[in-house]
């Protein structure tokens, strides 16, 4: 709590401009809620900030920023955006966020974690106290922090799991990209039209396809959570393998490079062509 605290007082600072939002999808039962006041929401409906947006069942939207950043919210969820400090909180359910990289960095908070999200395409699956995250592009990384201060930096193709108590793993974990986009609402629904760095995704589902015709694979717990085969309060324990300390930080992520999804190696590949890192 108190790292989110100094980063909101941090990005207050900078001189963040408010920015405007608005619902660009809307499917079924959405509803905005303000103070205590709940109603229907509409497509072209103006997000306030510090309001919330829910869904339910077999519902979803789209909430479209004037910085060409989009947040696609799934059924069942619960989402708030603060416009001046870019700030959007996950209160429970599953989330995209997706950011082009030449716009400010945009704050990603649930109960779990605080991820910071520019020039990426992130899943967010958050309830019962668990947060499973999972990249399927990025061309900055994905800096993730657990409540106990301990970062760590996601590239495309790979997740963690998080609890209050900490992340599950001091490495992050494959995911399967292809798997992702065909088995999400979030990506597939129809209607919804195509996200700015759809190239990059496909990109990396090639290079992940291509190592698996040559016997890798990179499915994992994570894609079996978002697509819903799978209970997400089946987190493993937090990760206290010796090691793990030096496996994240507290200290500043280094700048990641800028990366061409078209041209990177398989993510998480060991000697052995036959198997990717242990999950």
């Amino acid at each position: 709590m108190i790292k989110i605290l100094i980063t909101l007082a941090l990005l207050s600072l900078t001189g963040h401009s408010s920015i405007a939002s608005v619902l660009s999808f809307v499917k079924n039962d959405v509803y905005s809620l303000k103070d205590t006041n709940k109603a229907t929401a509409i497509l072209n409906d103006k997000i306030e900030s510090d309001s919330q947006v829910g869904t339910g069942e077999q519902s979803m939207c789209e909430i479209s920023l004037d910085d060409k950043s989009i947040t696609r919210i799934g059924a069942n969820s619960m989402f708030s955006f603060v416009q001046k400090e870019r700030l959007v909180k996950c209160d429970k359910g599953t989330f995209l966020v997706s950011k082009d990289p030449e716009t400010e960095t945009m704050t990603v908070t649930t109960g779990s974690v605080t991820a910071a999200v520019n020039g990426s395409t992130v899943i967010f699956d958050v309830r019962d106290d668990a947060t499973h995250i999972a990249v399927a592009e990025t061309t900055t990384g994905v800096v993730v922090t657990d409540k106990n201060g301990k970062s760590i930096t996601l590239q495309s193709g790979e997740g963690i799991s998080a609890t209050p108590n900490g992340m599950t793993s001091s490495t992050p974990k494959s995911v399967d990209v292809k798997d992702l986009i065909s088995s999400s609402p979030l990506f597939n629904e129809k209607g919804l039209a195509p996200l700015a760095n759809e190239a990059l995704i496909k990109g990396v589902a090639s290079a992940q396809e291509t190592a698996k015709s040559q016997g890798m694979s990179f499915k994992s717990e994570i894609n079996d959570i978002v697509a819903n085969r799978t209970d997400s309060t089946s987190v493993p324990d937090i990760d206290t393998a010796s090691g793990a300390e030096n496996a994240t930080s507290n200290s500043t992520p280094p700048s990641s490079p800028q990366i061409n999804p078209q041209l990177i190696p398989p993510v998480n590949s060991n000697p052995n062509p036959k198997e990717a890192t242990p999950i």
